[in-house]
């Protein structure tokens, strides 16, 4: 019984507790970017199964006693021995899918769901429970990308398995990223709720925290490339590890000791102050308004007067009017 539950709950932490898609957003890329119909979600979850099940198994038998800091190269080259055969008998029979999956396919030779967990589980169990991880996770993968892309061919495309379902209504908006994205939050809000039921004291909010895996990337580059290029240990210690420990070790011993440096007061010379200055304001001279001369004449006058002569012409008599006009024509 007990090997049963150990088993139990292995594939519950693996598929359920930290699901790799939902819960740790590993490989999501993917998943957003191809997964657009069934059938490429059901090829996706295929190559990823094999990938994770072949780079664990090859981990577990192969590389407990290599360094850190070569474990990671040594999984891009098991899944490229995985991807690349994969793309060639792609590109020849079924090239439709290889544009559908463009680019997407060469990359998950980088697939950081396969270096989490080998460094999570491989190099640190036997082969019987690396297997188990490998394929509760690989299933638990591939499941949500199988609903995802049925969703997603069902609502964008009105279909199944390129079979029409005849809908009135559908939305190529989450053909796009945003909406694979928009699906795979709400798989994720409706399994936690699930979650939090059944298994309250199991909490998937700390799937996302990967500090059991040590990072390799630590220590100073200087000395690293100074230690022997030995990719196995044999029980020793890396490069990496012995300068952590090192450090400890020197902080620990070092205590700082501060010296006061006394210093010499200098007398401080009192400055006098001086008297401000005030400034004195020069008053202009107000000028005075000038009076108003009697004989000093405004263009009102002269329009007046204007206005006189012109009455006093109308007033004239008509005889000397027609002797002027005479006297202006000789």
């Amino acid at each position: 019984m007990s090997k049963k539950n150990s088993v139990f709950k292995r594939i519950l932490n693996s598929a359920v507790i930290k699901n790799p898609l939902l819960f740790e957003a590993v490989g999501l890329c993917p998943v957003v970017a191809v997964t657009l119909s069934l059938r490429l979600a059901v090829f996706l979850a295929l190559v990823t199964a094999t990938e994770l099940i072949v780079c664990e198994l090859l981990a577990s038998l192969l590389l407990k006693n290599v360094r850190r800091y070569w474990r990671v190269l040594l999984y891009v080259i098991f899944s490229i021995g995985v991807i690349f055969p994969v793309m060639l008998m792609t590109n020849k029979f079924f090239p439709d899918m290889s544009i559908n999956f463009g680019v997407y396919l060469p990359l998950m030779t980088v697939n950081s769901l396969v270096a989490l967990h080998c460094e999570r589980v491989a190099v640190k169990n036997d082969v019987k429970n690396s297997m188990i991880d490998a394929v509760s996770a690989s299933m638990s993968y591939g499941a949500v990308a199988i609903i995802t892309g049925l969703f997603r061919e069902i609502f964008a495309n009105g279909s199944i398995g390129g079979i029409s379902l005849g809908l009135n209504v559908t939305f190529p908006a989450l053909l796009t990223p945003f909406g694979g994205l928009l699906i795979i939050g709400f798989l994720a809000a409706a399994f936690k709720s699930v979650i939090n039921r059944k298994y309250p004291d199991a909490s998937p909010d700390r799937a996302f925290d990967t500090s059991e895996v040590t990072r390799s990337v630590r220590g100073k580059w200087r000395e690293l490339m100074n230690d022997e290029l030995d990719p196995y240990s044999f029980g020793t210690e890396d490069a990496f590890t012995r300068i952590r420990k090192e450090k400890r070790a020197e902080r620990k011993l070092e205590k700082p000791q501060e010296v006061k440096e006394e210093k010499t007061e200098k007398p401080k010379k009192e400055k006098v102050k001086k008297p401000k200055k005030t400034k004195k304001t020069k008053e202009a001279p107000k000028r005075e308004p000038r009076a108003r001369q009697s004989d000093e004449r405004t263009y009102l006058d002269d329009f007046s007067d204007m206005l006189s002569e012109l009455e006093e012409y109308k007033n004239r008599p008509e005889e000397t009017n027609a002797e002027e006009k005479d006297g202006d024509g000789q």
